[in-house]
């Protein structure tokens, strides 16, 4: 897999410890959403990121590939 730019939205707002946790990642705040758009190398580090959102508790609202 080549590196692939994602956009992984979330319900709600990251606070700023949230958002320290996506490092590498931008987030574009939108209505009601946070969206984390950056480039993932492999599946490996796409299912870490969604595992990521799902430790912290975040409600993911969609994956999509930006582009």
């Amino acid at each position: 897999m080549r590196p692939t730019t994602y956009r992984i939205t979330i319900d709600g707002r990251l606070s700023e410890r949230f958002a320290a946790s996506f490092d590498g990642f931008a987030q574009e705040p939108g209505d009601g959403e946070t969206a984390i758009v950056g480039l993932v190398r492999d599946q490996a580090q796409l299912y870490g990121v969604l595992d990521r959102i799902r430790s912290l508790g975040l409600e993911l609202v969609r994956v999509e590939v930006d582009g």
